[in-house]
């Protein structure tokens, strides 16, 4: 039986949609506001619940199988109204809270939005980590979560992993020294230049990012002349420069696709490794070890080593750009412990989070997996 494990942060989103962003000492009128359940965690975790086949997913110890998947939720909450609902919102949608903590006099984590309806939805996020700045496993609680003994399908299994809770570093560094057969899911968001190092990138199975994240990465660890020579191709036609017939859309797919082979010589080679390079509307890049060839069913290819694009599917109107990535993440991770194609799964990916961001509320719009299914 496959596990997904989500460790990370939950929050309180407090969201104010609003026309234009009142710069240093202004005051603007905002067109309305509102609450909703979040944080990067919470939004991964019901991604990954509401994406998988309701049939697939374990809903008590005692229907155990090898088809189907334990979701879990690692984290901390307040001992506030917050925290409540945070926590029987993941029950709502079949979320594993047995590693939910409550913290006695502590608030749960906030994040004030600002949605700029004016700019395709662009959003701008801060966030008060409240409880889950005390999300710090010892030895003996990783031990209690990552158990030997509950019949868990390691080598199909994910940990899904992000920076919004302080003890990452060790939650990786514990997972590859005591079960290094688990994938680790990791997107580094939000960047923290101390945490990312050569060591650490070793360790990761899965790693997503998006074209700043990327570009972050290779400014903090690429250094040979032809890693900086991508590094200022893409700085170059960021700031304007383009070829022929002025396509930078182009460029920077071509760009993002041989940096995404220098990253994958960074990561894990022995379990999934893939890299994938999340491109908002112009799509996606993933390279692969290898495509998954368990499953005849579900697009499979050949491509082996060559990094190869996915475009992002047409959307009308954009609503709320804020569980995008998250959604996408989610999905992959879904449709890989499942055993599903690489290829699938971004395909599926790049559907649900087109569907996502034309609702509001990250995580109230994430998709079904009927939904999905119905629009790929």
């Amino acid at each position: 039986m496959p596990s997904i494990t989500i460790i990370g942060s939950l929050n309180y989103d407090l969201v104010t949609y609003t026309n234009k962003i009142p710069q240093g000492g202004e005051t603007y009128q905002a067109n309305s506001f509102e609450t909703h359940v979040g944080g990067k965690g919470l939004y991964e975790s019901i991604a990954v619940a509401k994406l998988t086949p309701p049939n697939s997913i374990l809903m008590s110890h005692n229907d155990c199988g090898s088809d189907k998947i334990d979701i879990r939720m690692v984290g901390k909450i307040g001992d506030d109204s917050f925290g409540q609902q945070l926590k029987q919102f993941l029950i709502d949608n079949k979320v594993n809270v047995d590693h939910v903590i409550t913290v006695i006099n502590q608030t749960s984590g906030v994040a004030i939005i600002l949605v700029e309806q004016n700019n395709n939805g662009e959003n701008r996020i801060l966030i008060i980590p409240g409880a889950n700045g005390e999300l710090k496993l010892d030895d003996k609680e990783y031990e209690t979560i990552f158990s030997k003994n509950k019949g868990n399908d390691e080598f199909n299994s994910f940990v899904i992993l992000q920076n919004e809770y302080p003890d990452t570093i060790k939650s990786i560094n514990w997972i590859k020294k005591n079960r290094p057969q688990l994938n680790i899911a990791y997107n580094p968001s939000p960047f923290k230049s101390e945490l990312i190092t050569k060591e650490l990138l070793s360790k990761i199975d899965l790693l997503i990012v998006n074209e700043g994240e990327a570009l972050d990465v290779a400014n903090h660890l690429m250094k040979n002349s032809h890693q900086q020579d991508l590094i200022d191709q893409i700085n170059h036609i960021n700031r304007g420069g383009s070829g022929d017939g002025g396509d930078n859309s182009k460029l920077l797919i071509e760009v993002f696709s041989k940096l995404a082979i220098e990253l994958q010589q960074l990561i894990n080679p022995h379990n999934v490794q893939v890299v994938i390079i999340t491109m908002g509307s112009k799509g996606s890049i993933y390279i692969a070890k290898e495509t998954n060839n368990n499953n005849n069913n579900n697009n499979n290819n050949n491509n082996n080593n060559n990094p190869q694009f996915i475009e992002a599917r047409k959307v009308e109107k954009v609503i709320d750009t804020t569980g995008a990535g998250d959604t996408f993440f989610g999905a992959i991770v879904s449709n890989l412990a499942l055993g599903k194609s690489i290829d699938y799964a971004i395909k599926f990916a790049t559907t649900a989070s087109s569907l996502t961001i034309q609702k509001k509320g990250a995580a109230e719009g994430i998709p079904s997996y009927q939904e999905v299914i119905d629009n790929l």
